[in-house]
């Protein structure tokens, strides 16, 4: 039987949701939770790549204050990823590898952290974010 392996030189995937129900204000690098994973704060990697999208959803919107929200490599989040939403309820957002797209490498943990201000008034409101990552040189 001959068998072939297939290279992939990269693969994109997107990490299971990060939620975080009932917003709160007042809130400062708080690392949002896989799922319904009540103690489990992030993803590890596979292989080594690239963060390359974020998509930031709530499901009703806030009218006052600021929710800032960052992908975190290993519990430290990257600035380049940081994104903002004050009265809209969603945001999308592409890196680009070179530039500012984060790197990580096999085993580091992928994340998600909020910042919200005391001023933010959406909390109500349940947010999702799903982390979009470029794994390199895929074998199968």
């Amino acid at each position: 039987m001959l068998q072939e392996k297939i290279a992939i030189r990269h693969n994109v995937v997107a990490l299971p949701a990060f939620i975080d129900q009932n917003v709160a204000a007042s809130q400062t690098d708080a690392q949002l939770t896989v799922g319904a994973a009540a103690d489990q704060d992030g993803v590890l990697a596979l292989k080594g790549g690239y963060v390359i999208g974020m998509s930031v959803q709530l499901n009703a919107a806030a009218t006052a204050g600021t929710l800032t929200v960052g992908v975190s490599i290993d519990g430290t989040e990257d600035a380049n990823t940081t994104q903002s939403i004050t009265t809209g309820q969603e945001v999308m957002a592409l890196f680009e590898i070179g530039d500012d797209a984060p790197r990580f490498e096999a085993g580091e943990q992928i994340g998600v952290e909020i910042t919200t201000g005391a001023t933010w008034d959406g909390t109500t409101a349940d947010l999702m974010v799903v982390v979009y990552v470029l794994y390199e040189d895929w074998q199968f």
